[in-house]
């Protein structure tokens, strides 16, 4: 067993061995432990002014100043744990070998490791637990994208008046046409490292961008604005959805394209369209007469119906519940030969995404009446917005696109009576009572040579339990149409 250690003090020359006397710079006395002879072989204890006292495989790479404190240098090169030096210190491996490395805490280890980290290009975990730029970008972050407006800036149009006019009007937002531009220097004398956009994207942990690089700039923007105060806190739950959709793959082939959002102001940046599907029903299949109209129609409905169950049963498998599906947020592009539809306005989306037992977070919009699923409805205890909720709205839609109107127009006249007749969840049954829409469906079932009532029916059955799931009525869909093909 080891003997308790005693305190040693350097000699000088001119001392004897049984009286010394300390020279006028202080001398630190030194511990010394009396160990077996093999232990002590491994260990080199270095006395001051003795000569080569540092292991000559060492190398210093940082000396400390003097301190009262006796500092440690950082040394490198050595693979004898046992070997010691001035500082007393063991000396770390070059590069941390194993994991036990990552869990030290050295701080200078811990410095080093993420080095080593970074030049592999691996990301690194903050020890305050956000994640990384390269999580930020990952499917599955809820990360808000900002506009870039450093970069590029827009202007919003105006009429010959100068005034703004809105090509769209919500409960919570106005949305205006805006066409890119540069951005404006600022107005008051700035150095030139302030006013001068930098050459690459910066992006830190409140703003990032899908991927590497900024989307394409579009001829258009379609800015949305908060219309209140309160209503930014709506459009501010909006920018985290589209953020948390715009990250996984194919996005804008289902959801509007998202260019951020406009932190000086609290716009979102979407990319321009068309019109709404509501918008283009009006425009280019109700101003036909009904024969053209009909025709049109059974040319175009199987391939709209398939799209827009294909992009609700995208959004639904990103745990994403839409809450607000009708025409008017759905937005239509005609650019090409055959028409795109996107979902548009997400202000009363809910995410499924929370971890834990917390329920989803209430939505912070407000669904429409005539497409809400009459379980929404009830007084007492309604149930949370769903994905079988979901599917009956594009129900409703899809027949607003057959009849170019709402199934529940005839009692437009009387508003009680008409929310009596969405809440019974009965709306083919309320087309009895307009001859035109009767005879709209109609026409399109005997087109098609399929009864599209009655597939639209099998969704829109009051009984959620009752009803078909998406992927069937989808497969269902394909059938009529390899049906009708060859008729």
């Amino acid at each position: 067993m080891a003997t308790l250690p005693r305190f040693i003090f350097p000699r000088t020359e001119n001392t004897e061995a049984s009286n010394f006397t300390l020279t006028s710079k202080k001398q630190r006395p030194l511990i010394q432990v009396d160990t077996d002879a093999q232990a002590r072989e491994r260990y080199n204890l270095n006395v001051p002014g003795r000569r080569n006292s540092r292991p000559a495989n060492l190398r210093t790479i940082s000396t400390p100043p003097e301190s009262p404190t006796r500092g440690r240098s950082l040394t490198l090169g050595t693979q004898n744990a046992f070997t010691m030096h001035d500082s007393g210190a063991i000396t770390p491996p070059a590069t941390p070998t194993g994991a036990s490395h990552s869990k030290s805490n050295s701080a200078s280890s811990d410095f080093l490791s993420s080095l080593s980290c970074l030049r592999r290009g691996d990301s690194v975990m903050s020890r305050s637990g956000r994640p990384s730029l390269d999580d930020s970008t990952r499917p599955g972050s809820t990360e808000l994208i900002s506009y870039p407006h450093h970069l590029t800036d827009y202007n919003i149009q105006r009429d010959d008046e100068g005034r703004k006019k809105p090509i769209g009007v919500g409960a919570w937002s106005d949305v205006y046409l805006a066409t890119p531009s540069l951005p404006q220097p600022a107005t008051e004398q700035a150095p030139a490292s302030a006013t001068t956009p930098p050459i690459t994207p910066v992006r830190s942990r409140t703003s990032s961008t899908r991927g590497s690089s900024i989307p394409s700039i579009p001829p258009l923007y379609a800015i949305k604005v908060p219309g209140s105060k309160s209503a930014k806190k709506v459009l501010d739950a909006e920018a985290r959805v589209l953020s948390y959709l715009l990250r996984f793959p194919a996005s804008d082939e289902h959801v509007v394209l998202f260019y951020g959002q406009d932190t000086r102001t609290g716009a979102l940046v979407l990319k321009a369209m068309d019109c709404t599907l509501e918008d283009w029903i009006s425009k280019q299949l109700n101003a036909l007469d009904e024969t053209s109209r009909a025709a049109k129609l059974a040319t175009i409905f199987p391939s709209i119906a398939s799209s827009l169950i294909d992009s609700l049963m995208w959004m639904h498998e990103k745990d994403c519940i839409h809450a607000d599906v009708k025409p008017s947020n759905i937005l239509v592009s005609s650019s090409s030969s055959a028409l795109q539809l996107v979902f548009s306005d997400f202000s009363s989306t809910i995410l499924q995404i929370i971890s834990g037992d917390a329920p989803p977070p209430a939505p912070l919009g407000a669904g429409t009446w005539e497409f809400l699923d009459p379980s929404l409805l009830r007084s007492s205890s309604p149930p949370p917005p769903s994905a079988t909720t979901d599917l009956w709205s594009l129900g409703i839609t899809l027949l607003y696109l057959i009849l170019g109107t709402s199934p529940f127009e005839a009692f437009k006249m009387n508003k009680f009576q008409q929310r009596e007749m969405i809440k019974s969840g009965n709306p083919l049954q309320c087309l009895a009572y307009d001859d035109v829409s009767l005879m709209r469906l109609r026409g399109l079932s005997k087109a098609l040579g399929w009864d599209v009532a009655k597939w639209i029916g099998k969704v829109l059955v009051k009984a959620q339990d009752k009803r078909m799931s998406v992927e069937e009525w989808k497969v269902e869909l394909l059938m009529h149409k390899v049906v009708g093909a060859k008729i």
